[in-house]
């Protein structure tokens, strides 16, 4: 145990100093090079995290569980922040570079024999769970060109939703339309609700113990509920019942042999 908590002053202090760095880059110009070798940086720190989470929750005792889930998700988060900056940082630098270094900042595209402007498109695999956080993502990221607008979006689809727009030609016009039919499909409450009820009742039961099994089971429900919030949903009480549903997703040995306790990332009361 003195191993894994001195490995993990050590990627803290990494991941320390890796913020500092990139909060100094964010109000600076950069080239595309420094931005990757930042990125490097962060997927590197992230798979010692991620390490380090299984090594350490599987190997303290239930009294420390609670405390050292709560600094593993602090260490994530600010992983995850540091992803979105460099990103951003990174669509900017494209957008910026896109009149005087076309070469560089288009994908070729089949789709009626234009380029595009390269940009990192979000997905939709016609699930209706990711059908809110797609849709706003998609309209944060593409311009204002709507015959482009139809491309990226005949791109970033997948699956059922897909073959919904595959009649639709590219124009100026049909651009709305293809919205419209994606949005008459997927912006269905009931359907998204139904969807996130199924996967938060549907998770796998947990046949071996493993911190990073519990924290898939923890995320998993997190994610559930996020979505049912953002409709609306009455779940601000669920936090007793959340909880005895993630222990049953223990087989009936692990649930004797150890008590779990409560998770900070479920905490419904705000």
């Amino acid at each position: 145990m003195d191993a894994i908590l001195k490995q993990k002053k050590i990627v803290k202090g990494k991941l320390t100093r890796l913020v500092s760095k990139i909060d100094d880059i964010q109000n600076q110009a950069n080239s595309e090079s420094i931005i990757e070798v930042y990125e490097k940086d962060v997927n590197l720190i992230d798979t010692e995290v991620n390490n380090l989470n299984d090594n350490l929750l599987s190997t303290c005792t239930d009294e420390d569980f609670n405390g050292y889930e709560i600094e593993m998700h602090d260490l994530f988060s600010k992983l995850d922040t540091l992803k979105i900056i460099l990103k951003e940082k990174m669509k900017k630098l494209v957008r910026n570079d896109n009149n005087t270094n076309a070469c560089q900042n288009i994908a070729n595209t089949n789709v009626d024999n234009l380029k595009l402007p390269r940009i990192e498109l979000p997905v939709f695999t016609s699930n209706y769970m990711e059908w809110i956080s797609f849709r706003d993502l998609f309209l944060a990221s593409v311009g204002n060109n709507n015959t482009q607008k139809l491309q990226y979006l005949k791109l970033s689809v997948k699956g059922e939703a897909a073959t919904l727009l595959q009649s639709i030609q590219i124009t100026n016009y049909n651009y709305q339309k293809a919205r419209n039919a994606l949005t008459e499909r997927y912006e269905n409450e009931a359907e998204i609700i139904n969807a996130a009820l199924n996967k938060l009742v549907s998770q796998p039961v947990l046949k071996q113990e493993s911190a990073s099994g519990l924290r898939k089971i923890i995320d998993t429900t997190q994610q559930c509920i996020d979505i049912l919030q953002i409709l609306r949903q009455p779940v601000e009480h669920w936090d007793r019942e959340t909880r005895l549903r993630n222990l049953t997703r223990l087989d009936s040995e692990q649930t004797k042999q150890k008590k779990i306790p409560p998770s900070p990332s479920l905490n419904l009361s705000s």
